[in-house]
């Protein structure tokens, strides 16, 4: 009896020793990944071209391109706009006339007035819009967009993973935007795709 008190004694303390050993405590680290969407100018797409001097059209048409990324399960809704110079300011440049989407280019070397690119938009008479000339979108691709006229800007929609959109703009010239008191030198639109509806 007493050798069995001892064993079962002994048993028992190297449990208990055994069981101190086996302890574990521990802690869970957590980081949180929000949701996110990057724009990035895609640098390919042809963003120059030359006016010819006798019709306006371009001798070729232009393109930009941007590539979406978006770590969102549901789609996003995305703002494509353009802007471009006059002497108010930065102003909205793409208009819808005749149930066509324009982009306006202001002249660079001499910047036109505000009222030039209004009457431009309104397609007034050329010779009301110097300094102004516009092309039409003929296409964006890679993504459903939707033009919204009373913002002068598309919606662009954007679902997970990673999309390319481009947008091409014709080369014939919105006839009553392209006159001979246009001035010469470098007209500019400045394209934009934003998350912000700004």
């Amino acid at each position: 009896m007493n050798i069995f008190r001892i064993v079962l004694s002994f048993l028992l303390c190297f449990i208990s020793v055994s069981a101190s050993f086996a302890e574990c405590a521990s802690m869970d680290f957590n980081i949180n990944l929000p949701g996110y969407v990057r724009i990035e100018p895609v640098t390919s797409p042809v963003l120059t071209a030359n006016i010819t001097d006798r019709t306006g059209n371009l001798y070729a048409p232009i393109s930009s391109k941007f590539k979406i990324i978006s770590n969102s399960k549901e789609t996003k809704t995305l703002y494509l706009k353009a802007n471009t110079v006059t002497d108010g300011g930065y102003e909205d440049a793409m208009f819808e006339q005749g149930g066509r989407v324009y982009i306006a280019f202001a002249n660079l070397a001499k910047i036109p007035k505000t009222q030039s690119l209004a009457n431009c938009k309104l397609g007034g008479p050329s010779k009301d819009s110097p300094g102004v000339v516009a092309y039409p979108i003929t296409s964006i691709v890679g993504a459903e967009t939707k033009f919204i006229p009373y913002k002068n800007k598309y919606e662009v929609y954007a679902g997970n993973g990673t999309t390319y959109v481009t947008v091409n703009v014709g080369s014939n010239v919105l006839s009553s935007s392209f006159a001979s008191n246009d001035p010469k030198g470098f007209y500019q639109a400045v394209l934009s795709l934003t998350e912000a509806d700004i």
